[in-house]
């Protein structure tokens, strides 16, 4: 026995081949979509009676939907939780940009403004596309990243060649064509390599500029005229998912990809503060979805809870890869272990970080879903920028019965307060 096992170690040395690697011929692509800023009402299968968007509600009718999906409340610590599976708190990037006393910092060592971000998100393990990558995926990143460029973060082709804000040149997809993708793919077909896209346009972000084709229906609503916009960008980003579905089918590549979707935080049409930055519902949730034909059954889920920490889990257990034991995610596609899952929790700080190795310095919101029980416990800080609330005190809220939390249970329900709070401490504890 021992000869054999040394033979097959002899064999994967040869042969440059790692004992997990995905096997081409079986292995399937994935599609990761990142919506940008949008409410989690602002979907036709979501209920919207304004927003068109046929191409995702086709595609959500033909995934397995979780309709209660979290995700934290700003873009740069939710993408980071995409490519580590793990909370702010654990990996390190709490919010958008250094504080201004920081940078200062950084520049009196002569270093770029965003190099501790950077240094601070690459020391996390597993990262997705390195992982993936190491595994034999072709892998490639467009839109929106944050802090690293593509091959830094381990993307075999990418977009965003230099650190910073937003994405840099990556920022163009979806806006202006959608051909970089393609290009990409038919390499990796010609390489007979399975391959990962990460489609995260800037869409609809701001600038809310939408073709006036599509702006021209909204703005017979009876909208403002800032949710006429938000609305047309809505579609303008609906129109860019249909035509990347319809390449995957006319390409035959439909059948043998796992497309999952999540938008990165939540945006109110109306701007009335509760929305991006703000731990409230229209904040930090989303509609996340899985398609697989074949191997994920269609079907629409509005109890369970999912997360966007479960988005990496289920993409490595898709690739056929091991999920590291310290990932606090699920497999979406493990229906048993998502319906038996009983909380989830999502983390808000300050935009502009306070302290890199403490954050706890820039924490504003710490949030505890169970059940249909939510908990908002705040934290030093308040938020630093005019547009986004946040609890100056415990706030508990019943979301089934009042889904947009106008009501506050604390003073009437103290045992459920306890109880949350001592879940939100072990996570916290545990995490760490």
């Amino acid at each position: 026995m021992k000869c054999i096992v040394n033979l097959a170690v002899v064999l994967m040395t040869i042969f440059a081949i790692s004992p997990t690697q995905a096997d081409d011929s079986a292995a399937p692509n994935v599609v990761l979509i990142i919506s940008d800023d949008q409410g989690f009402t602002d979907y036709g299968f979501m209920g919207s009676e304004i927003a068109r968007t046929p191409n995702l509600d086709r595609i959500a009718a033909e995934s397995l939907l979780y309709t209660r999906g979290y995700v934290m409340p700003v873009c740069s610590p939710s993408l980071a939780s995409l490519l580590t599976g793990r909370l702010p708190h654990v990996h390190g990037i709490t919010g958008n940009d250094l504080s201004a006393e920081s940078i200062k910092a950084v520049r009196a060592k002569g270093k770029l403004d965003r190099d501790p971000l950077s240094q601070r998100l690459l020391a996390n393990s597993p990262i997705l596309p390195k992982t993936l990558g190491e595994a034999g995926y072709q892998t490639f990143q467009t839109g929106k990243l944050w802090n690293v460029t593509a091959e830094e973060i381990g993307f075999s082709q990418g977009m965003t060649n230099t650190e910073g804000r937003h994405g840099g040149a990556g920022l163009s997809i979806g806006r202006e064509s959608m051909q970089p993708i393609y290009d990409f793919i038919e390499d990796s077909q010609a390489k007979e390599k399975p391959f990962f896209v990460w489609y995260a346009p800037l869409l609809p972000h701001q600038p809310h500029n939408p073709p006036q084709k599509l702006l021209a229906h909204y703005q017979n609503q009876g909208l403002s005229p800032d949710a006429a916009k938000y609305f047309a960008m809505v579609e303008w980003f609906d129109q860019t998912c249909g035509e990347l579905d319809d390449y995957l089918t006319d390409n035959n590549l439909a059948d043998n990809t796992v497309v999952i979707y999540l938008a990165d935080n939540g945006w109110d049409a109306n701007r009335n503060g509760r929305a991006k930055l703000s731990p409230f519902e229209k904040g930090i949730r989303t509609p996340i979805f899985v398609r697989w034909p074949g191997k994920v059954q269609p079907q629409r889920d509005d109890e369970t809870l999912a997360s966007i920490l479960d988005i990496m889990p289920t993409i490595f257990s898709a690739c056929g890869l091991d999920v590291p034991a310290d990932l606090s995610g699920i497999n979406l596609v493990d229906r048993e272990a998502m319906q038996a899952r009983k909380s989830i929790f999502v983390e808000g700080y300050t935009h502009d970080i306070a302290d890199l190795a403490h954050p706890e310095k820039s924490l504003v919101t710490q949030v505890v879903i169970n059940g249909w029980d939510k908990l908002l416990i705040p934290g030093a800080r308040r938020p630093d920028k005019e547009y986004t609330s946040a609890p100056a005190s415990i706030e508990l809220f019943d979301l089934k019965a009042d889904p947009l939390e106008k009501r506050n249970l604390v003073s009437e329900r103290p045992e459920v307060v306890a109880r949350l709070t001592q879940l939100q401490n072990a996570e916290w504890d545990a995490a760490k």
